[in-house]
């Protein structure tokens, strides 16, 4: 007798996948912002989901692979406007996890490779005036 079939499998959820969350040394926020993102020659826009002194959710409209490395830039953005008095912050990071949604949208969650005091300092301003 053969065992019952498994359930066709469930697209990607937006959410990171709970292996992930398991192993995360940072508390990620919730927070909306612009960033660009450098991958070799390549420029292209995205939107952060989530924040954290070790890394990022980030959106895009484009497919990048897990393992990638590419260099983020954060931009402050309070009512659809960058923040001028908050300078961005651009830092290494490398694709943790990757998947494909609707759309041809892409979500994922990337690691800061290389990131200094003063960069977590950044992270740290921006995080506590959310809570403003």
């Amino acid at each position: 007798m053969n065992p019952p079939s498994s359930p066709p499998r469930n697209p990607p959820r937006a959410e990171s996948p709970p292996q992930y969350e398991k192993r995360r040394q940072h508390v990620r926020t919730p927070l909306r912002m612009s960033a660009e993102i450098h991958v070799g020659d390549e420029s292209f826009t995205a939107t952060t989901r989530d924040l954290s002194e070790g890394g990022c959710g980030l959106e895009f409209q484009r497919p990048v692979a897990e393992g990638v490395e590419l260099t983020v830039g954060l931009f402050l953005v309070i009512d659809d406007v960058e923040d001028e008095r908050v300078p961005p912050l651009w830092v290494k990071a490398r694709v943790v996890w990757s998947a494909e949604m609707d759309a041809g949208k892409t979500v994922a969650g990337v690691r800061f490779e290389v990131i200094t005091e003063q960069q977590k300092a950044w992270v740290r301003q921006v995080l506590g005036h959310l809570a403003t």
